[in-house]
């Protein structure tokens, strides 16, 4: 009896995690084929080649290897014309709400409205969602893994140039840095 409650328990729990991240799949899918909308995939496996690539600087390896190599997919869609984009921020707000996201932070810029929302699992984040909607500018950014580093991931964007990680400059002081 024992066996069949916690496989029903497991089933439930895996139905549970895989309709969390349906939601988000489907909310990209739903605008992927618009020829409007900037659209970017990256599997794991690019992460995982690009986490084998050998640095010169030995900290930079090993935050590249700690904190690619467990990363399983990144989803990017933004659209800065033509968009009501605080409709589509409360369309994609909707499409996450009881799915077991929890607030890291929210911030609101201009006319921008800017949330960053992570589910955890074992006390390590296996989920980085980040949506952004303005009055006529949309941004979305998934980030799916095991035991995602938020400070990593902002050094690195920070090292290479990429912008959209610029509100989570607070780790940098958390850091000691």
């Amino acid at each position: 009896m024992k066996k069949l409650v916690l496989t029903i328990v497991l089933g439930l729990f895996a139905v549970s995690a895989n309709a969390q991240s349906d939601a988000i799949t489907k909310y990209f899918d739903k605008y992927v084929d618009d020829q409007s909308f900037m659209h970017l995939n990256f599997s794991g496996k690019m992460f995982q080649m690009i986490a084998r690539l050998e640095f010169e600087d030995p900290a930079e390896q090993k935050m590249v290897e700690e904190s690619l190599g467990k990363i399983k997919r990144v989803q990017v869609l933004g659209k800065d014309k033509d968009v009501d984009g605080r409709k589509m921020y409360a369309e994609a707000m909707k499409a996450i709400k009881g799915n077991d996201f929890e607030e890291l932070m929210s911030l609101r810029e201009g006319d921008k409205d800017i949330r960053f929302m992570i589910k955890e699992k074992n006390n390590k984040i296996s989920e980085l969602f980040m949506v952004m909607g303005g009055e006529s500018e949309f941004g979305l950014l998934s980030i799916v893994g095991d035991g995602i580093d938020l400070n990593a991931l902002y050094k690195l964007s920070k090292s290479i140039g990429m912008d959209g990680f610029n509100e989570l400059q607070f780790l940098e002081k958390m850091d000691g840095k």
